[in-house]
């Protein structure tokens, strides 16, 4: 039904604020759970109807075609004014890597109600997407999520004219990046930043109109870790 009616709804991707809220900022899934609660909060005086699914790596997936090895208990739901829902995470996927993490995406929609009062007169519904990261995260994984920023490289270079950061991420862990910097002197050169995959790499180029004069030993660069917090660091470039 959802599905149905979303073509005529003005769809948003945004944080769910001010109404329906998750606890969460991203969800750990351990390999050997059989599932995950999730808590929802409806701050709102009104009800919305809620929807769930998980997607691989789809910003656009739907109900439909939703590709995500997890299904959502129940998938789609009512919550009513100033109350609290439940749902259940369950992996029903199976093959995938033992000794790293492996990331999907939980995707929610809220629904406002129509104004019954105003039912004679055109509305447009405004219907608001979330998306949450789900690491699934095998237990036979080498080290600790706490120690990723150990097993971070980075170095410096320059491709067609212009200064690329890398990064390697040696750990069998996602580094979620929200800032990296190039430190030379007491100036910070900003780049633009990323998720970095276990045991890859990935490069970026300078923010918009940044310049990165000569002289960079060091990085400094702040992660998300699995509460939603920030950790700041500071390492040599290689």
């Amino acid at each position: 039904m959802l599905v149905t009616i979303s073509a005529f709804l003005m769809l948003f991707s945004l944080p769910l604020t001010a109404s329906v809220v998750m606890l969460n900022t991203r969800i750990i899934y351990p390999a050997d759970t059989k599932s995950q609660t999730i808590q929802l909060t409806n701050n709102d005086s009104i009800p919305y109807v809620m929807q769930m699914w998980s997607d691989i790596n789809n910003p656009s997936s739907t109900p439909d075609n939703a590709d995500g090895p997890f299904i959502v208990v129940p998938t789609l739901f009512r919550i009513e004014p100033k109350t609290g829902q439940s749902i259940r995470l369950m992996f029903t996927g199976k093959d995938l890597p033992q000794d790293r993490e492996s990331v999907f995406y939980l995707n929610s929609v809220q629904i406002p109600p129509r104004n019954i009062a105003n039912n004679a007169e055109n509305q447009m519904l405004v219907v608001l997407r979330n998306r949450l990261k789900i690491f699934y995260r095998p237990k036979n994984i080498v080290g600790s999520p706490e120690k990723v920023a150990e097993q971070l490289r980075f170095s410096l270079k320059q491709q067609s004219g212009q200064w690329m950061l890398t990064a390697t991420n040696n750990s069998g862990y996602h580094a979620s990046f929200i800032k990296a910097a190039a430190v030379v002197g007491h100036k910070e050169v900003p780049f633009e930043v990323g998720m970095v995959a276990p045991k890859s790499q990935a490069s970026w180029k300078l923010e918009k109109n940044a310049q990165l004069p000569a002289g960079a030993q060091k990085i400094k660069f702040t992660l998300v870790n699995d509460y939603g917090g920030h950790t700041s660091l500071e390492t040599r470039l290689n």
